[in-house]
C-alpha cells in the first residue's frame, strides 16, 4: 500500500511565515497567538462572539468530552473538510486522541490536530473505507508494535459506533499518519487554534438549514476509494510490468543455461569422436604400411579398411544426429540453427571468463 504523501520535503519544512502548506501545496494563512486574557480567552472570532481555543492544558474531563465529541463528529468534520483545510484556525485545532507505539511511546504522535486527520483520512489508503457490510468508518487511533507489527487501532462509524482493527500493513498507516503530523509541529506551538465545540458551532452557524451530509460523505468515499483503486491499479500494473521483466530474465536464463548445457555436451562429444576418427585414420595409415610389407593380401586389407571407413562414417553420423536431434529437443519452438548456438555459447563464455577474472583482481 502506497501513503499519499507528494509534498516535496523543502516546502513541508520550511513554510513561508505565518502560514501553512496542505499537503496537495495550498498556503493557508495563519494567526499568531495573542496574549490570553484573565479568564484565559483571547478576543472574539467576528461576529460570532466565540473564544479562539485556551492554550492551557485541559482537565482529564475536558479531554475525555472532546474525545467523544471527535469521534461522534468525524464524519461531520470529513463532511466539511473544505472548510476546515483553508481555516488554518480549524486546522490546527487541537485533538486529543493519542496513539503511539509499544516501544516509541507517544513519539510522532504528539497533539494530533484536526488538519491532520482530515488530510490523513484524505490521502493514507485505507484510513478511510467501507468494509464488508458496506459500512463506512475512519480510522482515529493506532496503537501497534514496531516489531512485530501486532497492533490494535481504533474506528468509528457513521453511526458513532467504534470498533477495534487490526491493520496491515501497519507501518504503512503509522508512518503516514507520523509524517503528516510532524509536518504541522512548529504550527501547532505558534499559531491560533479553535476547540472542537468551536469548530462544531461555527460550521452549524454557517449552514443555512439543516442539511443532509449523506450526499457529501459519498463523494469523499467514493473519490478515496476510487484513488485507492487507481492506486491499486497502478501497483499492479507495476508488479506486472516487474513480473514480466523478471520472467524476460529468467527465460533469458534458462535459454543460456540451456545453450551452454548443449553446447558443452556437443563439445565433448566432439572431442570423443574427433580422437576416436583420428585413431581409426592411423589404423588405416599402418593398414596401408602392412599391405606394402606383405603382411596383408588385397582382399583382408580391403575389408580391414572398409570395417574402418564404416566405424569412422557412423562416428561422425552419430555426431550429426546428436547435434541436429537435441537442438530440436531442447529448442522445439525455435529455429537455432547450429551456427547460431556455437556463437553464443562462446559468447556467454567469454562474458564468464571475464567476469571471473575481474573478481579474482
Amino acid at each position: 500500500m502506497k501513503v499519499f504523501t507528494d509534498m516535496n520535503e523543502n516546502v513541508m519544512n520550511r513554510f513561508p511565515d505565518g502560514k501553512i502548506v496542505l499537503l496537495d501545496g495550498r498556503v493557508v494563512e495563519c494567526y499568531p497567538r495573542v496574549e490570553l486574557t484573565p479568564e484565559g480567552l483571547t478576543q472574539p472570532e467576528d461576529n460570532l462572539q466565540q473564544p479562539l481555543a485556551k492554550i492551557s492544558p485541559q482537565s482529564d474531563e475536558e479531554r475525555e468530552a472532546d474525545k467523544e465529541r471527535f469521534i461522534k463528529n468525524a464524519f461531520f468534520f470529513l463532511a466539511h473538510k473544505e472548510r476546515i483545510l483553508t481555516d488554518s484556525r480549524m486546522f490546527l485545532c487541537p485533538v486529543p486522541i493519542q496513539s503511539g507505539m509499544s516501544i516509541s511511546g507517544t513519539s510522532g504522535f504528539e497533539s494530533p490536530v484536526l488538519g491532520v486527520y482530515i488530510q490523513w483520512w484524505e490521502t493514507c489508503a485505507g484510513a478511510m473505507f467501507t468494509d464488508k457490510k458496506g459500512r463506512r468508518g475512519l480510522l482515529y487511533k493506532l496503537s501497534g508494535s514496531s516489531l512485530s507489527g501486532h497492533n490494535i487501532c481504533g474506528v468509528v462509524h457513521e453511526d458513532g459506533t467504534t470498533k477495534n482493527v487490526e491493520l496491515r500493513p501497519f507501518k504503512d498507516y503509522r508512518d503516514s499518519f507520523i509524517h503528516i503530523n510532524n509536518t504541522y509541529k512548529s504550527a501547532k506551538q505558534k499559531y491560533q487554534a479553535y476547540s472542537l465545540q468551536q469548530v462544531i458551532d461555527i460550521l452549524d452557524h454557517e449552514e443555512e438549514g439543516d442539511r443532509d451530509y449523506a450526499h457529501i460523505i459519498n463523494e469523499q468515499m467514493q473519490a478515496r476509494e476510487i484513488s485507492a483503486l487507481n492506486e491499486l491499479l497502478h501497483n499492479l500494473m507495476t508488479r506486472k510490468e516487474e513480473l514480466e521483466q523478471r520472467n524476460k530474465e529468467l527465460e533469458k536464463a534458462l535459454f543460456d543455461e540451456r545453450v551452454l548445457h548443449f553446447y558443452d555436451r556437443y563439445k565433448d562429444l566432439e572431442k570423443r569422436i574427433f580422437s576416436e576418427v583420428e585413431q581409426l585414420l592411423q589404423q588405416k595409415r599402418d593398414l596401408k604400411m602392412a599391405l606394402r610389407r606383405g603382411d596383408y593380401n588385397n582382399q583382408t586389407y580391403e575389408r580391414l579398411v572398409n570395417a574402418i571407413t564404416k566405424r569412422i562414417n557412423e562416428a561422425e553420423q552419430e555426431l550429426t544426429e546428436f547435434k541436429e536431434g537435441e537442438i530440436l529437443k531442447i529448442f522445439p519452438e525455435q529455429d537455432m540453427p547450429f551456427w547460431r548456438i556455437e556463437s553464443h555459447a562462446q559468447q556467454l563464455r567469454d562474458r564468464n571468463n571475464e567476469e571471473d577474472q575481474k573478481e579474482n583482481l
